[in-house]
């Protein structure tokens, strides 16, 4: 199994981004205030947990993504005093060399799949100690958990596919500070009349020494559209399409919380020969259009971001109040 460094640095974005909010804490139990520049950091998260959703429509993506799994590139690279304010950015940088899927334990080698279309029939990946315990110059990092991979139909040839995340936990431990952040749930994928329909559900926690705890519910309901012409089909990579997503996050520090809406605003145009490039580490995304819009549901006089793409380019996030 082959990791995408780019895809996972996407990977458990919004469990640190929960962290944005995670300065504040107090007893109250009033919704979660959140500031534009706030808005903005989790903008940027939620942008980069969708490019993570898209590179798990098939199974051989989530095979080759971990599933959306955080990564070494999540782990902060700054003081627990930056938490406050801070912008996502800070974060973007890749923390070690070493490829996890070098300790995962495969159920199965190779997996068995019945019907020969690539979605295992029932595959586990598992990650414990003390094979999946790494060290860089200044930090350590331990990697325990699961991944589950299976086929909602065995026995035909489809692309259909369930995988789940059990218990999946990065714990990290250096001179800039210790914590963990954490994945549990599920994701399914199934085919419409139009495409494929992509639902998950996430549970975060995201723990800094120093910081107030934080955690999120991830609830995305995905649709993927082939470009005219073009067909999706088992075992191969996706072709262009419009990829439309929708949902909600809501972020929850102590007894207070705040609820994001996610909407499509013009559908992302997805490339394929973009998401090569993504793979290569020649594309930012593998989208070259579209536009999103992230917005707080519980506080007047809410404020908004468009998250918008362009040319295979990282997001824009631009905030609207």
């Amino acid at each position: 199994m082959t990791l995408s460094r780019r895809v996972l640095a996407r990977a458990g974005a919004l469990a640190f981004g929960a962290l944005t909010l995670a300065a504040c804490s107090d007893s109250s139990t009033q919704p979660l205030p959140v500031t534009p520049d706030q808005l903005q950091s989790i903008g940027e998260s939620a942008a980069m947990e969708l490019e993570s959703a898209i590179a798990s429509i098939t199974a051989q993506d989530v095979m080759n993504t971990n599933g959306g799994a955080p990564s070494f590139s999540r782990v902060p690279h700054s003081t627990p005093a930056m938490i406050s304010g801070l912008s996502l950015n800070r974060y973007a940088v890749s923390r070690s060399t070493t490829d996890i899927s070098q300790c995962g334990v495969p159920s199965q080698d190779p997996p068995v799949d019945t019907d020969g279309d690539l979605v295992p029939d029932n595959f586990k990946i598992t990650f414990a100690l003390p094979a999946c315990h790494f060290t860089d110059a200044t930090d350590s990092y331990d990697v325990t958990g699961a991944l589950r991979v299976s086929d909602p139909t065995p026995a035909d040839i489809g692309l259909g596919l369930s995988f789940a995340l059990d218990n999946f936990k990065l714990a990290f431990s250096g001179t800039n500070g210790s914590g963990y952040v954490s994945r549990n749930g599920s994701a399914t994928v199934s085919v419409t009349a139009s495409g494929l329909s992509q639902s998950a559900t996430w549970t975060d926690n995201a723990v800094l020494t120093g910081i107030a705890s934080a955690s999120d519910n991830i609830n995305w309901t995905n649709t993927f559209v082939a470009a005219q012409g073009q067909s999706i089909t088992a075992g191969h990579a996706l072709p262009d399409g419009a990829y439309s997503p929708s949902g909600s996050v809501t972020i929850h520090q102590g007894n207070r919380e705040a609820t994001f809406s996610v909407t499509t605003v013009d559908a992302l145009q997805y490339s394929a020969s973009c998401a090569t490039g993504v793979a290569e580490g020649t594309s930012l995304t593998p989208f070259t259009a579209g536009r999103i819009r992230v917005m707080v549901s519980n506080q007047q006089n809410s404020a908004y971001v468009d998250v918008t793409y362009a040319n295979c380019s990282s997001a824009t996030v631009t905030l609207v109040q």
